[in-house]
């Protein structure tokens, strides 16, 4: 009789207490390598004017209009490498500029770069954080200043400052200050969403932009022609004239001196956000420059 022999399986189990640690270190190295993933290859969100200090902001434009660089190209160094506030300033941009002269093409980073600091990571970092800066640079680019380069006026950042009338506030553009009836035109092309009396902006004229920013024109003392809410306007297009208007039931004036005031917002209707105009106005006051590379 034949006598089947069956063998005995031996089931090995891991031991618990060394298996633990080894699957925390798996997990946190697949969490790292995600992150450093995300980090070099994914840009995560768009910039707004609000995350940049105003001169900051100044800053990158002049520099980038001084040495032919991108400033955005300058401003996304900074980002990729987790550059402090306190530790931005001319003297280090400006250094960096240097190395990106002549550059035409984010691909050509590493070319560039590569006599800033030695990295293989920089420029794949650099690329990403510029693909971040659209937003602004649709703002930043082919605007023109509001008042013609050809009148007398000036102006000081002013953003921020405290107002009384009407409960205190703080002011939510910048003051450019003229004599009445300087001709204002609008910085771009865009559509006029609000024209009319506001008690505080006196007669002004809100026009969207096709960067999707809300531009305020306040205190004029007349309108230019017969515009209407739903009117498309052209950029360096003639829209009104500067005054002293507001403060006041319609028609009052006399209230202050005479000048412009600009406001720029984000968002729509009654749920705006301001923004410090100041850093783009320098720009387009200096003979804004072409855009650029991509």
């Amino acid at each position: 009789m034949a006598v089947f022999l069956r063998r005995r399986r031996h089931i090995h189990i891991a031991d618990k207490g060394r298996l633990l640690p080894f699957l925390i270190v798996l997990l946190l190295l697949a969490a790292t390598l995600v992150l450093l993933y995300l980090n070099l290859a994914m840009p995560m969100g768009q910039y707004t004017a609000g995350r940049f200090l105003p001169e900051h902001l100044t800053m990158y434009f002049s520099v980038g209009e001084d040495t032919g660089v991108p400033w955005y190209y300058l401003a996304a160094v900074d980002r990729a490498e987790n550059i402090p506030e306190k530790k931005v300033s001319q003297k280090r941009t400006s250094s960096i500029a240097l190395h990106l002269i002549g550059i035409r093409d984010p691909d050509e980073l590493p070319h560039y770069l590569a006599g800033y600091k030695k990295s293989k990571f920089l420029p794949r970092k650099v690329k990403g954080q510029i693909g971040r800066f659209d937003d602004l640079r649709a703002i930043h680019d082919d605007k023109v200043f509001p008042l013609s380069p050809d009148t007398e006026y000036v102006y000081e950042n002013g953003y921020g400052d405290s107002r009384t009338y009407g409960g205190k506030r703080n002011h939510e553009g910048i003051d450019i200050m003229t004599e009445v009836g300087i001709p204002v035109r609008s910085v771009c092309d865009g559509v006029i969403e609000q024209i009319g009396w506001n008690e505080l902006g006196g007669y002004r004229i809100g026009v969207r932009g096709g960067d999707h920013v809300y531009y305020y024109y306040a205190h004029l003392s007349l309108y230019e022609g017969k515009l209407k809410r739903g009117d498309r306007v052209k950029r360096e297009q003639r829209i009104g004239y500067t005054g002293d208007t507001g403060y006041g039931p319609e028609g009052t004036s006399g209230k202050f001196e005479p000048h412009l005031h600009f406001g720029m917002y984000y968002g729509k209707g009654e749920d705006l956000e301001a923004f410090n105009p100041w850093p783009f106005l320098k720009a387009w006051e200096g003979g804004h420059p072409a855009a650029g590379p991509q």
